[in-house]
């Protein structure tokens, strides 16, 4: 199997916030322990990213079907069944993001005007990661569903 390198290489975007992550944290360990004054606003500043990264990074997988899956039982089986199995997978997939997307927007619009308390940064904000990479990750799996209806192959769409 011919592996893209879309899904060898990782993207600029996701380099550049692993980075940030990287380099927020060296500096917050150097401030707390060599300088003796820690960065207040850390904390607030990686949460965010983290999430936001998380939830963008596990979008990009879904685009290129790079989420892990244990398919041993499923690969023993007729080409036939497998379509069948992995369109099943789709529909399941996309019902499950989009109850998580529909409880993370829910989250979001409850944090209404409450803010950080360094930043000041509203909490809407921060919890949009969760609907937003839901949303991308849902779409993502209806194109691969309607890809496999229409004739292509999981790495073609």
């Amino acid at each position: 199997m011919v592996v893209p390198s879309s899904t060898v290489c990782p993207s600029t975007k996701t380099i550049s916030s692993a980075l940030a992550i990287g380099i927020i944290t060296v500096a917050a360990v150097f401030m707390r322990y060599i300088i003796n004054d820690p960065l207040q606003w850390v904390e607030e500043v990686l949460i965010a990213l983290y999430l936001w990264a998380i939830m963008l990074g596990a979008a990009s997988a879904m685009k290129n079907r790079g989420h892990v899956s244990i398919d041993a039982l499923v690969s023993a089986l007729p080409k036939t069944a497998q379509r069948y199995i992995q369109r099943f997978n789709d529909v399941v997939g996309i019902v499950v993001l989009t109850t998580f997307g529909w409880l993370g927007l829910q989250l979001s619009l409850a944090a209404g005007d409450q803010i950080t308390p360094i930043l000041g940064i509203k909490y809407t904000y921060v919890d949009m990661a969760v609907p937003v990479g839901a949303f991308w990750m849902a779409l993502y799996l209806a194109a691969h569903l309607v890809g496999d209806f229409v004739g292509k192959t999981g790495e073609e769409n």
